[in-house]
């Protein structure tokens, strides 16, 4: 359950960087290599060299991208570009953003340290990580000893208690960070230093469950480099700065939360057969069609999307195109049990009425024969964000068919990561991304919070 604590942030100091916008980033595991150097050669500051530090082909063990961030982060402390907070806060965070209708939405949130607990033990993670992301992460937290990102965690409180606390908190006080990102979303972030405000929200918290919705790998890394660092204590206290981890708190409560779905390219498939491959979904799902030629496509297109929006609403539903074709497909299954019929109890009853799962399991998995192992190692996976890039990549020859689909709704990824299972890779794409940049905790001293504690 969830136990929270203030704890001394780093942060970059604006008289020594000047434009806060310039040293900001997305999650390193967004970040094209273009991006990358778009951001390194924005400001020579940016937290890109910390989160997302260049290869080189010289480099060797001991001597490579993870030492030069470390080398980095350490210039930076000295030289004042960083400055740690003189006492322990919380960071309110807020993040205003369009919708696709263009209204304009704030999700709320705060930033903190959480006490680490093994899954299952009051944290609940949703999907599925793979180990490459794991060494990576791991590997720089051992050279930087720090906590660069925050974790995306939510949590449940109806009653929205925390946010109007929070709210009230900060009312007229100007942010201490107020940047807009590359995709136009407003980031701001307030220091919550008042005692009384800090103890209300950590009593709010105190055993709640977390769910994570993002940077499950990093998570799992904070573990084992806790688990690390305790083999080499002799008298361990339990408040040592590994114990804790760098999390960002938002109620899934909140109207501003957003889920957005992540679509699937498949590619490279030996003798692959559009017909054929219709002929056996046909047996699982009622499938209707938006034929087009190149005058109508933008309003079958639009009828489309349409329909597969409203279809989901009702039923488990799926969108597909083959390259190559001029017709849009909507799936929906033919019955609700289809699932329990295929698979029996191979499959968790949470899952079966999940559009990922049918995906994965059904279509991908039996139908079209990409293994599971396949899957997690993106053999003939690809895996786009919006509507639009997932149909143009149709355009390219080695692409043989697109699945789009509705978001994942919350209550899903709730009732799934209560019953202590994980979706598919990309079930949820929680939206919009944190900002990398905004606050760092440092691992290789005691926060005042805790020493005081």
């Amino acid at each position: 359950m969830a136990e929270i604590m203030p704890f001394n942030g780093v942060l970059y100091n604006e008289e020594k960087v000047g434009d806060l916008n310039k040293v900001m980033a997305p999650p390193y595991d967004v970040i094209s290599p273009k991006k990358q150097d778009e951001f390194y050669s924005r400001h020579q500051n940016n937290v890109i060299r910390l989160i997302l530090s260049k290869a080189s082909p010289e480099d060797t063990e001991g001597n490579d991208k993870y030492t030069r961030a470390a080398a980095d982060l350490k210039k930076w402390l000295s030289e004042g570009v960083l400055a740690k907070d003189n006492k322990p806060a919380i960071y309110y965070y807020t993040q205003t953003y369009a919708l696709k209708n263009g209204k304009k939405q704030t999700r709320k949130g705060f930033i903190a340290l959480a006490r680490l607990v093994d899954f299952g033990k009051g944290i609940h993670p949703h999907e599925k990580t793979l180990s490459g992301p794991k060494a990576d992460r791991l590997k720089l937290m051992q050279a930087c000893n720090v906590n660069l990102s925050c974790i995306f965690s939510l949590y449940s409180e109806p009653a929205l208690n925390i946010n109007h606390a929070l709210d009230g908190a900060t009312k007229g006080v100007k942010a201490i960070i107020d940047v807009k990102d590359d995709d136009g979303i407003e980031n701001r972030m307030w220091r919550v230093d008042d005692p009384g405000i800090i103890n209300e929200i950590a009593e709010g918290m105190k055993g709640k469950p977390l769910f994570i919705a993002d940077g499950h790998h990093r998570y799992e890394t904070a573990l084992n480099y806790r688990n690390m660092m305790r083999e080499k204590e002799t008298n361990p206290t339990g408040l040592e700065p590994y114990n804790y981890v760098m999390m960002y708190f938002s109620n899934m409560d909140d109207e501003g939360m957003t889920i957005w779905p992540t679509h699937r390219v498949i590619h490279s498939l030996n003798d692959f057969n559009g017909g054929s491959f219709l002929a056996e979904c046909g047996k699982y799902f009622d499938i209707e069609e938006f034929a087009y030629n190149d005058s109508t496509e933008p309003d079958a297109r639009k009828s489309f999307l349409a329909r597969l929006e409203a279809a989901g609403r009702e039923k488990i539903a799926l969108g597909l195109h083959i390259r190559a074709t001029d017709i849009f497909y909507v799936f929906t299954v033919k019955s609700g049990d289809v699932m329990g019929k295929v698979f029996g109890d191979k499959i968790p009853e949470v899952f079966k009425n999940l559009d990922v799962t049918v995906l994965h399991s059904l279509i991908l998995n039996n139908i079209l024969g990409i293994t599971q192992e396949a899957q997690e190692k993106q053999t003939n996976l690809i895996y786009v964000k919006s509507y639009d890039e997932a149909l143009s990549a149709m355009k390219k020859d080695e692409n043989q068919l697109v699945f789009l689909l509705n978001p994942t709704r919350i209550e899903q990824v709730k009732a799934v990561a209560e019953a202590g299972f994980v979706m598919p890779q990309k079930s949820t794409y929680f939206y919009p991304k944190l900002l990398s940049g905004l606050v760092i905790n440092l691992l290789s001293s005691k926060n005042t919070a805790a020493a005081e504690a």
